[in-house]
C-alpha cells in the first residue's frame, strides 16, 4: 500500500510505494445499527488471531523467493485448511528483470459455503516488503522486514474467521483470500501481483463484493474510512462503520474520511468487484525494521475480527 496526504511531518512519504492518503470526504450517512439479528455469532478470538500473527513473524521476514516465505505459505494453507469447505491455490510467475529473478507466488483460497449464489470476499496480503525503505539509515533501508502488523495482522485474523465461520455458517459464500506479491516492489509497478492477478482471474470466486485488511493490528487502532473506498463504495463502508457504531467500537472506527491508499482493492475496483480498504495507516513502524509484534495488540484484532463477522453474519 502507499500513501498521498498525510500530516506535515509524513509529508516526506509521498513519493514512496505503499500506501496512499489524498483528500479527505465526508461518510455518505450516520452510522445506524444493524439488527440484532447481525450481531448473533459466535465469539471471535483475539489472542488466537495473535498466536497467528506471532507464528509468522517466527518464520523471520517472508518475503517472496525466501524460505520463510515457503513456510509461511504451508503454515497458512495448514492452519485455514480444516476450517474451512474448499481450499484453492492460483500458483503464478513474476519475472523480475531489474533483480535477475523469477518469482513463483501463490493466492492461497479458501471457500465457506462454495454453492451460495451470494458470495464475499474478505482478502489480505501474506508476504512481507523485501526492503525497509522507511528507514533513515541507507544500509537497515536494504533490510527485509518483519511485517508483523504490514502482511501478518491481516492474515491473522483472516485465519481466525476461519475458525468463527467454522463454528457458525454465515448465510452466504465467503471466500477468504490470501494473495502474494503485494509488497514486492519497490515501485507500484511491482506491487500489488497476487491482488491483479485474482481480480483478472477470479473464476468461480468472483464476488459481490470485497473488503480488504491491511494493517489493523497496531497498538493504538483507528481504521477510517479510506477516501477512495468511500468515493466508490460508500455503501459497503456503511455496512462496515454501522456494524462497528453497534458493537461499541466507534472509537476505533473513527466515522470520518482520510487517506486515499494505493493497495490491493484498486485491482479489484479496476476489474469491476466492488472492493474496500480497512487501513490504520498512522502506524510509526511502516516500512521499517521496527514493524514487529511488540507493535501490535490481540485487542485490535479483535475490533477489526468482531466488525467484519458481524458485517458477514448480517449478509443473507
Amino acid at each position: 500500500m502507499k500513501p498521498f496526504t498525510r500530516t506535515a511531518a509524513a509529508l516526506a512519504l509521498l513519493m514512496l510505494p505503499g500506501c496512499v492518503s489524498h483528500s479527505k470526504s465526508g461518510p455518505s450517512s450516520a452510522a445506524t445499527p444493524p439488527p440484532p439479528a447481525a450481531l448473533a455469532h459466535p465469539p471471535f478470538d483475539g489472542q488466537r488471531a495473535f498466536g497467528f500473527l506471532k507464528a509468522q513473524c517466527d518464520f523471520g521476514p517472508r518475503p517472496p523467493h525466501t524460505a520463510a516465505h515457503e513456510k509461511c505459505r504451508d503454515y497458512i494453507l495448514k492452519e485455514l485448511t480444516p476450517y474451512v469447505d474448499k481450499v484453492d491455490t492460483q500458483i503464478f510467475p513474476y519475472r523480475d528483470d531489474a533483480r535477475g529473478v523469477r518469482l513463483s507466488l501463490t493466492n492461497i483460497i479458501g471457500v465457506i459455503n462454495p454453492d451460495a449464489k451470494r458470495k464475499i470476499v474478505l482478502f489480505t496480503h501474506w508476504d512481507t516488503r523485501p526492503t525497509a525503505d522507511q528507514e533513515l539509515d541507507e544500509a537497515d533501508k536494504k533490510k527485509p522486514i518483519v511485517g508483523a502488523d504490514d502482511g501478518a495482522s491481516g492474515t491473522a485474523v483472516l485465519l481466525e474467521l476461519a475458525h468463527q465461520f467454522h463454528d457458525k455458517k454465515p448465510d452466504i459464500g465467503v471466500v477468504l483470500l490470501f494473495v502474494d506479491g503485494e509488497d514486492w516492489g519497490p515501485g507500484d509497478d511491482k506491487m500489488y501481483l497476487g491482488a491483479k492477478y485474482f481480480a483478472a482471474h477470479p473464476g468461480p470466486y468472483k464476488p459481490d463484493y470485497a473488503i480488504l485488511l491491511d494493517m489493523i493490528g497496531d497498538d493504538h487502532l483507528e481504521v477510517h474510512r479510506e477516501t477512495t473506498s468511500q468515493k466508490l463504495h460508500p455503501e459497503l463502508n456503511d455496512k462496515v462503520w454501522n456494524a462497528a457504531a453497534a458493537l461499541g467500537y466507534s472509537a476505533q472506527f473513527p466515522n470520518d474520511a482520510k487517506y486515499e491508499i494505493t493497495d490491493d482493492h484498486d485491482s479489484f475496483n479496476a476489474a469491476g468487484i466492488p472492493a474496500i480498504d480497512l487501513i490504520d495507516f498512522d502506524y510509526a513502524y511502516w516500512h521499517t525494521l521496527g514493524d514487529t509484534p511488540e507493535h501490535c495488540r490481540p485487542e485490535s484484532l479483535q475490533v477489526t475480527g468482531e466488525v467484519v463477522s458481524s458485517v458477514v453474519y448480517g449478509e443473507k
